[in-house]
């Protein structure tokens, strides 16, 4: 039997090839929390991410300091109203505000696959610019 799945790597509801990670564990519901709760948490327990949050709150050097990481994968990475870039930075901020943090600082990774076009990296690390950095 052949998985089904779409040119955009997305199972049909109630198709999902047994043990493969597919583009819906990436989107927040049941199949997100499940891979979360069997995989990711047991490996790195410890009490912030106990909290299951979609980011930390601790105390260091007298200070109250909130982080948090994602990682975006989507297609097509331009579309109406942004880029991956822009998802990247403003989702990114929204889990520290959910916190109640504000934010000073962000990091960012890149994977970014062999043949991928210069130009379209620079306008993505542009976006992200503009979406973060204020004058």
């Amino acid at each position: 039997m052949t998985d089904s799945i779409d040119a955009l790597g997305v199972c049909p509801p109630g198709v999902e090839p047994a043990g493969k990670i597919t583009m819906a564990h990436g989107g927040g519901g049941r199949r997100m929390h499940r891979l979360l709760q069997d995989v990711i948490w047991p490996a790195f327990d410890n009490p912030l991410l106990a909290a299951q949050h979609d980011g930390a709150v601790f105390e260091a050097a007298g200070a109250r300091l909130a982080v948090t990481t994602d990682g975006y994968v989507v297609r097509p990475i331009f579309f109406p109203g942004g880029d991956i870039g822009h998802l990247a930075v403003c989702g990114t901020i929204n889990d520290l505000a959910m916190c109640g943090a504000r934010p000073l600082h962000i990091a960012a990774g890149f994977i970014i696959e062999e043949g991928f076009p210069i130009d379209e990296l620079a306008r993505i690390a542009g976006s992200m610019r503009s979406s973060w950095w204020r004058k």
